[in-house]
């Protein structure tokens, strides 16, 4: 019999280590609470886009266990990690909702077949230029929109190819994939504009080199270097500067002023193409940047599903242990009352002993407020809760509600609450009981 006590022993020990060790791993793996911080309130089950599920009557699908909790909370997370982790993600994704608006907005006018806003603009403009100079300022200001208005409109066809061309990718993509395309996209426009503004300067090549020689030339004279603004070579800055320097002479200064149109000609297109430059070496990293956001946003995810798994399975085996803890407590008690009645006193004291400490715990548990429905809030480095915009503690879990903004229920958290104080309560008692027979060892 004692050889089956300590098999099943070491079988729910075995198993309780194992969770534990699984929750330690999994949550070291996590995301930190910072970066959690900003999740949206979770009251519905969403989509990998983060887009509301809805049933077939097109009303949201509620949270309705812990599982679709777990799940909508990691949902929550991969949309907030690829934001946060590469800011562009989200701008990127804003693009692409404007983009998406203008083209569904094309798409409605055009559907007009009798063309009223047309129509109307254009009855409108018609009424202010007979007026003529009887128009007034407010008047005429109008008549400037509406013909820009009339312009838009009969272009409608153009511009709706136009922004068509640039969805890049297929009807059904996710969001994921359309940041990717849209990404490139923008790099591959910003290219054009190197190489445009490139040929533009090669173009004057032959009036833009002879001006530059001439500025070169005369910098050696008045031992003056080529200015850089902004990391760019200036050669209208340098000419100004050689323009007012006193190492010049009246025919050198001639043929300065002779260039200066053509110098300033070049400089603005340097300048644009350096700007277009800039903009392709950043358009260049956005696309790493937001395929690594995006990975990590998935490994986040993945980790903090497994977490919260992890976190439930273990309440649910501590709510067994519990179980079986009471159970074996009054069997105890009942076979113990029943071989030797003579030690009833010792079996009562100790059952009134695990009470009191049971009790003591769920008192402790209690002031915490598990039992008014609060949940965790989401913390610091320092144990501090973290605030959202209005100053207020951001709840961890589901739902906008403070009070029910849980993945786990009330319930979940007074148990683990009071499994933990129990935990501290029976280590404090081994720790009197060990040196009370230490002290008595020595004095007997």
């Amino acid at each position: 019999m004692k050889k089956l006590h300590r098999i099943v022993f070491l079988v729910l020990a075995l198993i309780s280590v194992g969770l534990m060790a699984w929750t330690i791993v999994v949550g070291m793996s996590a995301p930190d609470s910072d970066k959690i911080a900003g999740i949206m309130g979770m009251s519905y089950q969403y989509d990998e886009n983060g887009n509301e599920k809805q049933d077939t009557l097109g009303n949201p699908i509620p949270v309705v266990s812990v599982e679709q909790g777990i799940e909508a909370m990691g949902t929550a997370t991969i949309n907030q990690m690829r934001k946060s982790d590469a800011t562009i993600y989200g701008t990127t994704l804003e693009k692409i909702k404007n983009l998406e608006g203008k083209i569904a907005d094309c798409k409605e006018k055009l559907a007009d077949k009798e063309n009223k806003a047309l129509k109307e603009a254009e009855a409108k403009r018609t009424q202010i230029v007979l007026k003529g100079r009887r128009a007034s300022a407010a008047e005429k200001n109008e008549l400037a929109n509406l013909n820009k208005t009339i312009e838009d409109l009969k272009k409608l066809p153009e511009t709706l190819k136009e922004l068509e061309a640039k969805l890049t990718w297929d009807v059904n993509a996710s969001d994921d994939e359309k940041v990717i395309a849209y990404a490139q996209n923008e790099l591959k426009a910003v290219q054009e504009q190197v190489k445009k503004a490139t040929e533009a300067i090669d173009a004057k090549k032959a009036v833009f080199d002879p001006a530059k020689k001439v500025v070169e030339d005369m910098c050696k004279v008045a031992n003056i270097k080529i200015a850089v603004v902004e990391g760019r070579e200036d050669y209208a800055a340098t000419l100004d500067e050689l323009l007012a320097s006193k190492s010049i002479n009246a025919l050198q200064r001639r043929q300065l002023l002779g260039v200066k149109l053509t110098i300033a000609d070049y400089q603005k297109l340097a300048n644009e193409r350096k700007t277009v430059l800039d903009n392709e070496t950043a358009y260049e990293a956005n696309i790493p940047m937001l395929e690594k956001a995006i990975k990590e946003a998935e490994a986040d995810q993945q980790n903090l599903m497994k977490l919260g798994k992890a976190v439930y399975f273990n309440l649910l085996w501590l709510e067994v242990l519990m179980g079986l803890a009471i159970f074996f407590v009054i069997v105890g008690f009942l076979l113990n009352f029943a071989q030797n009645s003579g030690g009833i006193v010792k079996t009562i004291v100790a059952c009134v002993v695990v009470v009191l400490g049971v009790g003591a715990a769920y008192f402790i548990a209690t002031n915490h407020g598990w039992v008014d429905g609060a949940v965790l809030y989401v913390t610091n480095g320092v144990g501090q809760p973290m605030l959202d915009a209005a100053g207020e503690p951001i709840p961890f879990g589901i739902g906008n509600d403070p009070e029910t903004r849980s993945v786990f229920s009330a319930t979940d958290y007074m148990i683990a609450d009071v499994s933990i104080w129990i935990t501290y309560l029976a280590f404090a008692g081994a720790a009197v009981a060990a040196l009370y027979s230490s002290v008595r060892g020595i004095f007997k």
